[in-house]
């Protein structure tokens, strides 16, 4: 009986408050510093091609990259995680040249004994460069 209470009570303040309960992808993460070239990890929305890039390396992890906007989209996939907690982190981004970029990005974990969702989650990050000929490889750490 308390269990369904506790249900009732989340379904009347999700009712009140006017949020529905939605997981965007990819995971939210504490947006990147706008480097002086321009780099920033974008959230959506995101113009088509990405939306297809995203859903191809979401569960087979990876990177993708896609122009579009006159901007060069790197969108980088984890593959499939046990449970939540897991994000992409944006480390480091170095310029190699006119048009080169190196991305270091690091898989953050869950903490060891913190409380988790217990869903399958697939963590995924979408950088932008404004440069539409970039030439970009992506590093995991």
């Amino acid at each position: 009986m308390l269990h369904a209470w506790y249900g009732l009570l989340l379904a009347a303040s999700l009712t009140l408050t006017g949020q529905p309960f939605s997981i965007d992808h990819p995971t939210p993460t504490t947006p990147m510093v706008e480097s002086a070239d321009g780099l920033q990890s974008v959230h959506a929305p995101y113009p088509p091609a990405v939306q297809d890039a995203l859903r191809s390396v979401r569960k087979s992890g990876g990177h993708s990259v896609v122009r579009a906007d006159q901007k060069t989209y790197v969108v980088i996939g984890a593959g499939q995680r046990p449970t939540g907690g897991y994000r992409l982190v944006a480390e480091r981004v170095e310029k190699t040249g006119t048009h080169g970029y190196i991305i270091h990005v690091r898989e953050q974990k869950p903490a060891a004994g913190a409380m988790k969702t217990q869903v399958i989650s697939y963590p995924t990050l979408v950088v932008a460069v404004p440069d539409n000929q970039a030439q970009v490889k992506v590093i995991f750490s």
